[in-house]
């Protein structure tokens, strides 16, 4: 049976201008039955959930443990990391200063950081803040650079100059956390402080956010998991950030994200005048570059026509509606938050286990129920397309390497390839005997390859994206250098 509730919170999006509609009984036992199947669906073991409407918190709660050996359970304000939800945090920092009249949305970044480059000269010189926040520079992922490597963030911008770029600049979508990095450090020109104190002064603060920070706490703090090689989960080494980042090193709560929320699905609100900045925050909604649906995009959002994405939130159709979001990962974790701003609605989704889709599935069954929609098993959907995703990958990994072997077939000279190797943007890199494997040594990370014909190291690892190292030799067949795909996806020349 619909209830009253459901009927005017559908009505309060289909008719825009009905604004006044008030909840007057919420689904909470709805709300809990369905948190509660997912979680154990996926077996997670802390969740914490937010749910606003009409400038109101209508439903937040902890279910769960913050640690999966411990009985502490998950409440409102345990503190949960939100990765790059932190993105969206900043391009609102941007929106303050841009309403102040201290930036501008198309200022060129060199303006206020000179030595900012990328590695094609008239990107460098044209690359504005838009194109910053909006993540199309051309520059893909590289996600090692700035991954537990300890380097501050403007030591990674400088090093995205060596990064060549994926695709032309201005052209297309790549995911790329380093140039909000860059983004922050511009914050910090024009706003004369640091990128964390302005977050406090102008956008915490004002919204009463008290609990939320921008480095791992000591106290209060949820512990990350993974799924252990018996199928439970496990307690997960933290991740720890060395500096503030404005591109995923904000720590918050469902009750402090809750005004984050009512602020961002109604900004023009009258409590947030002294703020002043509704005009240009609709600016971070709007769509900026279109984020192609392709096959796998397609499985996760079948009711979804057309993906873009704005100034730190994807921007997408669901079901007729436009629906605005952001999701997180880290070691452990996982974040999720989604928002139909003419309905004045926002939920958020704090999770305490890596690698799931639960966070979006749940977060999808809450706003079927919540609006009348055909309901969906979104938890085995999703459950089926990563178990799909990853058996099309593994295939594609097998072709991939079949091919390669015909083009490089023979045997290898092991000792031919181990030593040093160094890159201007990652530096120096090792190759080594770890027993009967060669070792990958990046930084911090590694991983043991496998070599197949006479030019060829692969391997199946996760942090690295399952990388393949083709090596080059001079006229004389020695080794000079190698290319390896995945994350790293970099030259890399030998060193004598």
């Amino acid at each position: 049976m619909i209830t009253n509730t459901l009927i005017m919170m559908a009505l309060a999006f289909t008719h825009q201008g009905d604004d006044k509609a008030i909840m007057a009984k919420f689904p909470d036992k709805e709300v809990k039955l369905l948190v509660q199947q997912s979680m154990e669906y996926w077996r997670i073991p802390g969740v914490a959930i937010a749910i606003v409407h009409q400038g109101e918190t209508v439903f937040e709660s902890g279910f769960g443990v913050v640690e999966i050996a411990k009985q502490k359970p998950v409440a409102i304000n345990t503190l949960f990391p939100i990765a790059s939800c932190t993105k969206a945090f900043t391009s609102a920092l941007a929106a303050s200063l841009v309403a102040k009249k201290k930036l501008d949305w198309d200022d060129k970044v060199q303006k206020h950081l000179p030595w900012f480059k990328l590695s094609e000269p008239l990107a460098s010189e044209d690359c504005r803040l838009r194109d910053l926040f909006s993540h199309r520079t051309g520059l893909s992922g590289n996600d090692l650079l700035w991954y537990r490597s300890g380097f501050a963030p403007e030591e990674n911008v400088r090093k995205a100059a060596f990064l060549p770029l994926e695709k032309p600049f201005r052209s297309a979508y790549q995911y790329q956390s380093i140039m909000y990095s860059a983004g922050g450090l511009v914050c910090e020109k024009v706003g004369g402080e640091s990128w964390e104190k302005l977050l406090r002064q102008e956008i915490l603060d004002p919204l009463g956010m008290k609990d939320t920070v921008v480095l791992a706490p000591n106290e209060n703090l949820a512990r990350g998991h993974f799924i252990g090689k018996f199928g439970f989960p496990e307690v997960k080494e933290p991740y720890v950030n060395a500096f503030p980042d404005p591109a995923g090193s904000v720590y918050s709560s469902a009750h402090d994200l809750a005004n984050w929320l009512k602020f961002q699905v109604d900004p023009a609100n009258q409590k947030y005048a002294k703020m002043d900045l509704a005009h240009q925050l609709l600016e971070t909604h709007k769509p900026q570059v279109v984020n192609p649906l392709d096959d796998f995009n397609k499985l996760l959002h079948p009711f979804t026509v057309q993906m873009s994405y704005g100034l730190g939130w994807v921007i997408q159709d669901y079901r007729g509606i436009k629906l605005v979001s952001h999701g997180g990962a880290i070691d452990g974790f996982r974040t999720h938050i989604a928002m139909i701003p003419e309905a004045k609605f926002g939920l958020v989704i704090l999770s305490n286990l890596e690698h799931t889709r639960m966070n979006l599935a749940l977060s999808n069954s809450l706003i079927d129920l919540l609006f009348n929609f055909p309901r969906v098993e979104w938890d085995k959907t999703y459950a089926f397309i990563l178990t799909e995703g990853l058996q099309k990958s593994k295939i594609a990994n097998d072709n991939n390497l079949i091919e390669l072997l015909k083009k490089y077939p023979g045997s290898m000279n092991v000792p031919d390839v181990l030593g040093e190797y160094q890159n201007p943007a990652y530096g120096k890199i090792l190759l080594k005997m770890q027993g009967k494997k060669i070792r990958l040594v990046v930084g911090n990370h590694f991983a043991d390859l496998d070599h197949l014909g006479s030019s060829i190291l692969h391997a199946q690892d996760f942090l690295f994206d399952n990388p393949v190292l083709i090596f080059s030799r001079d006229s004389s067949s020695k080794i000079t250098s190698f290319k390896i795909s995945g994350r790293l996806n970099a030259e890399f020349l030998k060193l004598p």
